[in-house]
């Protein structure tokens, strides 16, 4: 299975997830590819300032504010940022946390760049999906692929409860989770039914707020 949404996260604007954005203030994207989103959400008005970090450069055309490249991991380095461009109103981490050893730490530091009342928007593949558990249950199969919820490069899974814990770890308050279900009309329609959506939902879009 793949999904555009996560096929193409380095150039993919995500529309998806842009209606859990609040509007105003210096918006972060982490891990924000060329920069299609965030220029985007400067297209929209959803923010005042726009920056992305990432390892790979801006798309020509991008309308960012400041942009930088790096290994997001490396200590000192989003302190760094958060001294010369935060704090911020909104941290986006759309398909990256999965992709680190240690995202609770990743979490904890972010959570430090907000100013109060300041959010981070996150979206996480849900290992729950239908994709994921038939095959698993009903064929003992767990196949790793190029890309989607069992891409080789994730190093985390997460189910609905776990992805809250994650981005609740380090005090921010749950403000909403959405499910994010693939293009497919199947999902589109199973994922609007109780007990058993989650397991037509491919992501969950949660967004936690700092109030210390």
């Amino acid at each position: 299975m793949s999904d555009p949404a996560i096929v193409n996260y380095h150039s993919n604007v995500r529309h998806d997830v842009l209606p859990h954005v609040p509007r105003g203030g210096t918006l972060l994207d982490l891990g924000g590819g060329d920069g299609a989103t965030a220029t985007e959400v400067r297209r929209q008005g959803l923010a005042d300032r726009v920056g992305v970090v990432d390892m790979v450069e801006p798309a020509p055309g991008s309308k960012l504010d400041f942009n930088y490249q790096g290994d997001l991991t490396q200590d000192g380095f989003i302190e760094k940022i958060g001294e010369e461009q935060g704090p911020f109103d909104t941290i986006l981490t759309l398909d990256i946390l999965e992709h680190l050893e240690d995202p609770w730490t990743m979490v904890r530091r972010l959570h430090q760049q907000l100013k109060p009342g300041g959010v981070i928007v996150s979206s996480v593949p849900n290992v729950r999906h239908r994709s994921v558990t038939v095959p698993l249950l009903l064929g003992n199969k767990w196949q790793y692929r190029d890309s989607g919820i069992l891409d080789r490069t994730h190093l985390r899974f997460f189910v609905k409860k776990t992805a809250i814990e994650l981005m609740t770890s380090s005090g921010l308050t749950l403000e909403s989770v959405a499910l994010l279900p693939s293009g497919g009309r199947i999902d589109r329609t199973l994922v609007k039914l109780p007990i058993i959506n989650t397991f037509s939902a491919l992501q969950f879009a949660i967004r936690v707020r700092r109030d210390d």
